[in-house]
């Protein structure tokens, strides 16, 4: 299988296809199957590159060592194992957070950016009864979390959705609960990572996509990163919730493809 070595962490990931690459980073707590509708279709007219993050699937899974910097300089291992100088980052949650952070460190390596279900700061405001509800029931206060994700209307009409959701972090194997403690513990973690006051140095292309139903990110989380990083756009989809590839993959692949074709034009990669 493959993986790359990151400062002793082995990294898995996924390699299909030629043409403008196409880097997929994944949500918290699942892996790199979550963007199975598109892998696959994408693959056909791009270089689709899969990670599963550090923590995560068929990656390593060390006991720290889970800031979002940590993230992306994993991807940044997998790109150069891979030769590709350049790519278009689409990342959902987590996934969000890792492409911003490479924007960041690694701004040469950015063609763009699909930004879907993320934000910045998420641990504001939490209160402590929520970290207590997570250190105290971890399977079901995550799947609380993972009900307020998912719009009402694919709860009716995709309800395998939220069961393969849940399933990915009540497998061990996929997600141990040390990864979930570390990665919240973490100064720079998934909920503690705050880039605010950095978000207008982000000057690759960038689409923020967010779910009218998400209860994990919200619009209001979306919206601060549309209106701080410059020329985003902002892109907020009725009837979804955290999960758009999967809600709608086909209306969410359609959206990419164009995405990517313009962004690709503007760096002169297509004609």
């Amino acid at each position: 299988m493959p993986h790359v070595e990151n400062d002793g962490v082995k990294i898995y990931y996924d390699s299909y296809g030629e043409g403008v690459p196409i880097v997929f980073l994944h949500p918290f707590s699942t892996n790199g199957g979550i963007w199975y509708f598109q892998t696959f279709p994408f693959a056909q007219t791009n270089h689709v590159i899969v990670i599963d993050h550090r923590g995560h699937g068929r990656s390593d899974k060390p006991a720290t060592g889970y800031s979002i910097m940590e993230h992306a300089d994993d991807v940044v291992a997998v790109l150069d194992a891979l030769k590709v100088d350049r790519a278009v980052f689409v990342g959902n949650s987590i996934g969000g957070m890792i492409a911003m952070q490479l924007n960041l460190d690694h701004p040469q390596r950015v063609i763009g950016n699909l930004i879907l279900s993320s934000g910045t700061g998420l641990g504001e405001g939490m209160p402590p009864e929520a970290g207590a509800a997570f250190q105290n029931d971890y399977i079901g206060a995550f799947g609380g979390l993972l009900e307020g994700a998912v719009s009402a209307r694919s709860k009716r009409e995709r309800p395998e959705i939220l069961a393969v959701m849940k399933a990915h972090f009540s497998v061990p194997s996929n997600f141990p609960k040390h990864v979930f403690d570390a990665a919240t513990a973490d100064p720079n973690g998934v909920f503690a990572w705050n880039i605010k006051d950095r978000l207008s140095s982000i000057q690759a292309p960038t689409l923020v996509v967010a779910g009218e139903e998400d209860l994990a990110t919200t619009v209001a989380n979306n919206q601060l990163l549309a209106d701080n990083i410059p020329g985003a756009e902002l892109r907020v989809i009725k009837d979804v919730g955290h999960f758009y590839q999967l809600e709608r993959p086909s209306e969410f692949n359609e959206l990419l493809r164009g995405f990517v074709a313009r962004v690709a034009r503007e760096a002169s990669l297509v004609s």
